[in-house]
């Protein structure tokens, strides 16, 4: 009977307990917050790509993490007041669309002391533009993706010779706010000089000196066009095309992307493939790494496209040897 009793009582207060803790509220999951800043809308595509691949890897928006992005639409004067007002927020995290975001970001985050982890999504030769200090064990807060965008400017000027071995002068579009430029000009003069071209600059910033570049290209009978990597003329590579076909002038181009707008090939790593990989970076971030502890990487894919089909509008004829280890080819 006593032991009767005694369950009953033990049954009794369990309920209670039960009822007790029901009638605490639960606590709320912790919402990352991440900030992003974009120097266009372009690079939105990136965004597009890591917050896809976030969502693989357990993060849901509005439920486990918030994003605020912050576009400058190309105009470099607004970067760091967008910039800041990200900071403001105190995200766990910041991401930055490019190299010049980067820039802005590791100022802003020096100058007000705290070290707001920034991730960079793709940005050339980190180490040389100095956002790190080393790529395997990067010091601050830095830590990211190199896109190759230095190393890969050289490599599509050869293509582009291996493609149209006729081709002897080529004109180059560049943009001198773009991190390292003078390096890259020296690289190009280099394999230039090896395979027997004549290259000539044109440095590009707004559609004025896109046609005043035009205007040279014509005069100097450029045979052949090179786009630079950058955040200005990355947005305007379909107006570029355009005029150079007025000219019958094949365009070759940085992004996969590229051959879609009419360039005749391109040699790099896609906007929303560089976003993905810096997905996995970001997430460590969130899982408490340090970006000390996060190492550089290089893209996991460097695609070779190519548009046959601009080709025979332009009336030529790409080297079948090329041809065959493209990745990707636009059939007419």
């Amino acid at each position: 009977m006593k032991r009767t009793g005694l369950m009953a009582l033990v049954c009794i207060s369990l309920v209670m307990i039960a009822g007790y803790l029901g009638s605490i509220p639960s606590e709320k999951p912790m919402i990352a917050k991440v900030g992003i800043l974009a120097a266009n809308d372009l690079r939105l595509t990136k965004v597009e790509g890591l917050k896809s691949e976030l969502g693989q890897l357990g993060y849901t928006e509005g439920v486990n993490l918030t994003y605020r992005v912050k576009i400058a639409d190309n105009d470099l004067s607004q970067m760091r007041d967008l910039g800041s007002l990200l900071l403001q927020e105190k995200p766990d995290v910041l991401v930055a669309a490019g190299a010049v975001e980067a820039q802005v970001l590791k100022s802003l985050t020096a100058e007000s002391g705290v070290q707001t982890p920034v991730v960079f999504m793709g940005t050339l030769s980190p180490l040389e533009i100095g956002l790190v200090q080393d790529l395997s064990r990067p010091e601050g807060n830095l830590t990211g993706l190199n896109n190759e965008h230095y190393e890969l400017t050289p490599k599509r000027l050869e293509l582009l010779h291996r493609l149209l071995p006729g081709v002897k002068k080529v004109a180059v579009l560049g943009d001198t706010r773009v991190p390292i430029f003078d390096s890259i000009q020296k690289e190009l003069n280099t394999v230039a000089q090896a395979f027997g071209i004549s290259v000539n600059i044109y440095t590009v910033a707004n559609s004025e000196e896109i046609q005043l570049a035009f205007a040279g290209i014509e005069q100097e009978g450029a045979e052949a066009i090179i786009l630079l990597p950058g955040f200005y003329l990355e947005t305007s590579t379909g107006e570029i095309v355009n005029l150079a076909a007025a000219e019958k002038l094949p365009v070759f181009g940085v992004y996969p992307e590229d051959t879609d707008e009419g360039c005749i090939a391109s040699y790099g790593t896609s906007n929303r493939e560089q976003g993905v990989q810096s997905a996995h970076m970001v997430s460590k971030i969130l899982r408490g790494y340090s970006p000390q502890d996060i190492p550089v990487e290089i893209p996991d894919r460097v695609v070779l496209s190519i548009n046959l089909k601009k080709a025979q509008e332009l009336g030529l004829s790409l080297s079948p040897g090329v041809l065959s280890f493209a990745d990707k080819v636009i059939q007419p």
